[in-house]
């Protein structure tokens, strides 16, 4: 009935709502069988997606043995005083994702 771009809208909508599934599924005038089967599959599908950035470590915090970063880096510092440096080249909003669970 629906393609696929309407069900991964409609998941991310229902993931930002406050509805449980039967709640979300009544107001959207869907099943909630389908809108079950769809969350478990897109749910599944980012579960298997692996994100990897390169990290090179350095365990001196002194600014000397860090450099200065090379161009095409950021450096973040997270609350906890660890400093990330990153490639601009990967995805900024996957970065962001990880600064806020790494604290």
């Amino acid at each position: 009935m629906f393609g696929r771009e309407f069900w991964v809208t409609a998941v991310d909508e229902f993931e930002r709502s406050e509805l449980t599934q039967e709640g979300f599924a009544r107001q959207r005038g869907i099943a909630v069988t389908t809108l079950r089967t769809w969350i478990y599959k897109l749910r599944r599908e980012r579960k298997a997606r692996v994100s990897l950035i390169p990290v090179r470590m350095v365990t001196s915090t002194a600014p000397a043995a860090r450099g200065p970063a090379a161009e095409g880096e950021i450096e973040i510092e997270l609350k906890t005083g660890v400093r990330l440096r990153l490639s601009t080249a990967v995805d900024l909003d996957y970065v962001t994702a990880l600064a806020q669970r790494l604290g």
